[in-house]
């Protein structure tokens, strides 16, 4: 499996290094999320205390070992507070401000979706809900510690 490898970075805290995989093997290229999503998610983020934003990501390495951190980046780190799941979903901002799902973890999340026919309508499912639902999950905006 190819993994991106990011490191988050907290203030003057210690780094922390996450390991999610590629998602191109999971669409047969990488998912694309509309303009109209990543605005519903700002106005989810403005309504509730379960959502958090704020900047961490200090690096970003893809599986050919290439520094892509000066990207527009987005890390949700995800939880369903009642089933206890994690969902990682790594994002990439495009000029038009649409994004690409660029990588999804951990592992059993990742290991989950290569075996299931139906991971992107599930991972979009998932998408739909974190703007939807707001009691049902706590989410972590992050975005990388080069923007002022």
């Amino acid at each position: 499996m190819k993994k991106w490898q990011i490191t988050l970075k907290y203030e003057k805290k210690k780094e922390k290094t996450l390991e999610l995989f590629d998602a191109r093997r999971y669409f047969d290229g990488y998912l694309r999320i509309k303009r109209s999503y990543f605005n519903g998610l700002l106005k989810t983020i403005n309504k509730t205390r379960n959502y958090f934003s704020g900047r961490a990501i200090e690096k970003v390495v893809s599986p050919k070992n290439e520094d892509w951190t000066l990207n527009p980046w987005i890390l949700l780190i995800i939880k369903d507070k009642e089933k206890q799941k994690r969902f990682w979903f790594l994002i990439k901002r495009e000029e038009d401000l649409s994004g690409l799902l660029i990588a999804i973890g951990p592992k059993e999340f990742a290991d989950y979706n290569y075996t299931n026919s139906e991971a992107k309508r599930e991972i979009m499912r998932i998408f739909n809900y974190i703007v939807a639902y707001l009691n049902k999950f706590n989410c972590i905006i992050l975005l990388p510690n080069y923007l002022s």
